[in-house]
């Protein structure tokens, strides 16, 4: 088990800290780390840094939306496309633009001129931006095809 999927799991169990007590806590349950290593990890998993009731830092897992949890994982990949009348951008699930810009690079759309993918956030910059309305339609349609977007 990673490091990762470790502190997935301490802090889905509710167990919480700063990074030092979270080192604390996987070396009491034999696993062996560093503080850097937890901070990496930390990211991997999406953790949110907050405040306890005392104002100690603690990590956490991020709250979900109700709804997003229900819908089957590759449904709902994609979650939003918003644009600006320039610019397409589309929202999805942590650590699955990459993924997502890679389907639409692949299917090699004329009408977008190219793509910049963070982790969950895609910019698409369409070839004709006065087509930017089409181009977003034409998207919507090709993501739930291929079973990405609801």
């Amino acid at each position: 088990m990673t490091i990762a999927s470790k502190l997935n799991t301490l802090l889905a169990d509710g167990i919480s800290g700063n990074q030092a007590k979270l080192v604390d806590i996987l070396s009491r349950q034999g696993v062996a780390t560093t503080q850097s290593s937890v901070s990496r990890a930390l990211k991997k998993i999406n953790a949110v840094k907050g405040l306890d009731e005392n104002g100690d830092v603690i990590y956490s897992l991020p709250k979900m939306d109700p709804e997003r949890i229900k819908t089957p994982f590759f449904e709902s990949l994609v979650y939003k496309i918003d644009h600006n009348g320039q610019l397409i951008v589309i929202h999805t699930r942590p650590g699955t633009a990459n993924t997502v810009a890679k389907f639409i690079d692949d299917h090699d759309l004329d009408e977008v001129m190219g793509s910049v993918a963070g982790d969950d956030t895609i910019i698409i910059v369409p070839a004709d931006a006065g087509r930017t309305t089409q181009v977003v339609k034409i998207l919507q349609s090709y993501l739930n095809k291929i079973g990405v977007f609801l």
